[in-house]
């Protein structure tokens, strides 16, 4: 495909969802969604290889049949206003959730995000991890009610998002699973206002950002071929502490969203929710310093044919990954001068 028609589908892409977010009604929201997914199709297709055909295939399926219940939630909701009847509303309300939680890969309708994972490259896989996913999250922000349905879907993504990560040595497929977890997370942000959540979401995708990016400068794909990056220990960590700033850890940048949610939901008396999400997350940090650790301690190669180009390009790279490691001690000081 030509860069001309790239810059118009992401132009499209862009557009639909700013199109979907500030529509007034939920059949305009419907088609930016449309709109949005039809310009995302195309620049999956670009590579020229299959697994990217089966994985805009998978797309498409999983978001046509997101938007026909999403439809047809609607409908139901429109006829209950006309016959006024309470049973209506909770089946359309439930099928508008369902809808919405299957096209941002929310547990249980998450199967179809690793896979499709698998067959893209970095930049795609960043979209599909950020970008793609504001339109639904906002929508669900809006008929957001806590309810069990609500409940067990934040606690069976933080689940499937820590376990599903564990036997994984796809770098692609680990990401799809983290990101499952972390949509347990803004689920749970959704509970205490609109705000905590975007935050989360903002912050969740500057990190995201710096570690695909960081992959794709070096055409990492699977972990082993971790071990023969081709930099000096000094870089290496550097990149790496971003993956711990991903995975949570306390001092990173990473760690403030999740304390704030944590937080909130034991002004709410969410106990239980919280104690399991917060245990079930030490899992996900697990496999994260389990990637690192084979990075960092397994070899230590320093090659003299250190690439000039990759240098200058880890260079840009370089600061943003400082802001993500000490983002937390960073904000924490701001606070406490305000």
């Amino acid at each position: 495909m030509n860069k001309s028609s790239n810059l118009l589908f992401s132009i499209m892409m862009m557009l639909s969802v700013i199109f979907s977010i500030s529509s007034n009604s939920w059949f305009t929201v419907w088609m930016g969604m449309e709109i949005n997914m039809m310009a995302f199709l195309p620049l999956i297709m670009n590579q020229k290889n299959m697994t990217s055909k089966e994985s805009a295939l998978t797309y498409f399926l999983v978001q046509t049949i997101a938007s026909m219940l999403m439809l047809m939630s609607i409908i139901i909701m429109m006829t209950n206003k006309m016959i006024i009847n309470n049973t209506y509303n909770l089946i359309g309300e439930l099928l508008l959730m369902s809808s919405l939680m299957i096209k941002s890969g929310i547990s249980p309708f998450h199967m179809w995000m690793p896979k499709m994972m698998e067959g893209m490259d970095w930049n795609k896989c960043l979209i599909l991890m950020t970008w793609q996913k504001i339109t639904p999250m906002m929508m669900l922000s809006l008929v957001f009610k806590m309810n069990f349905i609500i409940t067990s879907a934040m606690m069976l993504s933080i689940i499937v998002g820590s376990i599903g990560g564990l036997n994984q040595t796809s770098l692609r497929k680990l990401m799809a699973y983290s990101s499952i977890n972390n949509n347990g997370w803004m689920l749970a942000a959704m509970m205490t206002s609109e705000n905590m959540w975007m935050l989360y979401f903002s912050m969740y995708s500057l990190m995201m950002t710096l570690m695909t990016m960081s992959m794709m400068m070096h055409k990492i794909h699977h972990m082993n071929q971790l071990m023969s990056m081709n930099e000096s220990t000094y870089k290496k960590f550097m990149l790496l502490i971003n993956i711990l700033s991903i995975s949570g850890l306390p001092p990173m940048m990473g760690f403030l969203p999740k304390w704030m949610v944590i937080q909130s939901s034991l002004n709410l008396n969410e106990l239980m929710i919280m104690g399991m999400m917060v245990m079930l997350t030490l899992i996900t940090i697990y496999y994260y310093m389990r990637m690192m650790y084979t990075m960092m301690m397994l070899t230590n190669s320093e090659p003299k044919w250190n690439l000039k180009s990759l240098n200058k390009s880890n260079n840009l790279m370089m600061p943003l990954t400082i802001i993500t490691t000490i983002g937390l001690s960073m904000s924490t000081m701001i606070i406490s001068l305000f």
